[in-house]
């Protein structure tokens, strides 16, 4: 059994694949789901397979989260800009979307700067 768990992590390896499994050893067995997340991402694996539904609905929710920043960061700087192109006299359209974007921007760059990602 053991040459077929070896060969197993070879070809994982190989392919640049890392899969965390859902198995309960202990009472710390979410702390090991995440550690074995940041071992994942730490070695910069092109795929990872989630399989604790808890850990990776976390992790679907924080991706969300960042996609919607970066999103809202850049779409509002464009309005901001365009609306000040269209309507120079009208700097209360154009300076909460300025400010909108600063704003998503700076969470985004806070928030993800230590991501390893």
């Amino acid at each position: 059994m053991d040459e077929y768990e070896s060969t197993d992590r070879e070809m994982l390896n190989y392919m640049n694949l890392a899969i965390i499994r859902e198995i309960y050893d202990g009472e710390n067995a979410h702390e090991v789901f995440e550690n074995e997340l940041e071992r994942a991402l730490e070695t910069k694996c092109s795929c990872i397979v989630i399989e604790p539904t808890k850990l990776g609905e976390e992790t679907a929710r924080w991706i969300s989260v960042g996609n919607c920043l970066h999103k809202t960061a850049v779409l509002a700087g464009f309005g901001s800009m365009l609306s000040n192109f269209a309507w120079p006299d009208k700097m209360y359209i154009s300076f909460p979307l300025s400010g909108i974007s600063f704003f998503c921007a700076g969470v985004y760059a806070v928030s993800w700067q230590s991501d390893p990602c």
